[in-house]
């Protein structure tokens, strides 16, 4: 069913709206007519971007800074069963953890835009446990959604995330402790433009030098090797 509502549905929905104004449908929001038209092929993609209080950078912006703002945490309600017998199933929220690799602003007709996180998500049955403290643990070796499938979907919106700060567990090999980030009001939501650095990006995707002392709970402190910097970033509000 996956399959067949990612091969379909944009083709559907853009069907059934037009149908519903050839036959003079006035109760169809503007919004919903964009949607069915579909984005413009033309897109904005950032590095950075501050959504929900949070400041978040891509992983690739990353390399090249002191501070970690790449982790993400989506919480979702699902239904489990204790078992295939189980009549009474329990419903809770499950939290998937990933980083982020690429941020991107579709445009609807120029009056509607939505901001897509592309991230790396941890399989929450072989990447995610809890260790003896209750704390959540992460294997970012264990990876879902890779885009080897079609129904795999890398995406979420920008508004459905909060962030996490990730720390090496030295006690297991591969395996990272997923800290909550406190929240810090920022008022309305707003990016910053892509930083063209003047030197070769490092390649190295080492995850081990997320685990530092130095940061603060949220990852964007001001240190001194951010102030020397070649590039200061530059800020751009949308809403502007």
């Amino acid at each position: 069913m996956d399959i067949a509502h990612t091969k379909y549905f944009n083709d559907w929905f853009r069907n059934r709206v037009a149908r519903q104004i050839e036959q003079g449908n006035v109760n169809i929001h503007d919004r919903v007519k964009c949607l069915a038209r579909g984005p413009d092929e033309v897109v904005t993609r950032y590095t950075g971007y501050m959504v929900n209080g949070y400041r978040f950078h891509t992983k690739g912006r990353e390399r090249c800074l002191k501070t970690q703002n790449s982790g993400v945490v989506v919480t979702a309600k699902a239904i489990s069963y204790a078992s295939r017998r189980d009549e009474q199933p329990i419903e809770g929220e499950v939290n998937y953890f990933g980083r982020l690799t690429d941020i991107i602003q579709l445009h609807y007709s120029g009056t509607y835009n939505v901001v897509l996180f592309k991230c790396d998500w941890v399989d929450i049955n072989r990447g995610c446990k809890k260790d003896k403290f209750g704390l959540a643990l992460v294997n970012f070796s264990h990876l879902t959604h890779k885009g080897d499938d079609l129904a795999d979907d890398p995406f979420v919106l920008a508004s459905q995330v909060k962030k996490v700060f990730y720390m090496k567990d030295e006690r297991h090999k591969d395996w990272y402790v997923a800290k909550p980030v406190r929240l810090r009001d920022v008022g309305n939501e707003w990016s910053f433009e892509k930083q063209q650095y003047g030197r070769e990006m490092p390649a190295n995707n080492d995850t081990s030098s997320w685990a530092r002392n130095e940061v603060d709970d949220d990852g964007v402190d001001i240190i001194q090797e951010m102030e020397n910097e070649e590039e200061e970033d530059e800020f751009v509000d949308p809403h502007g």
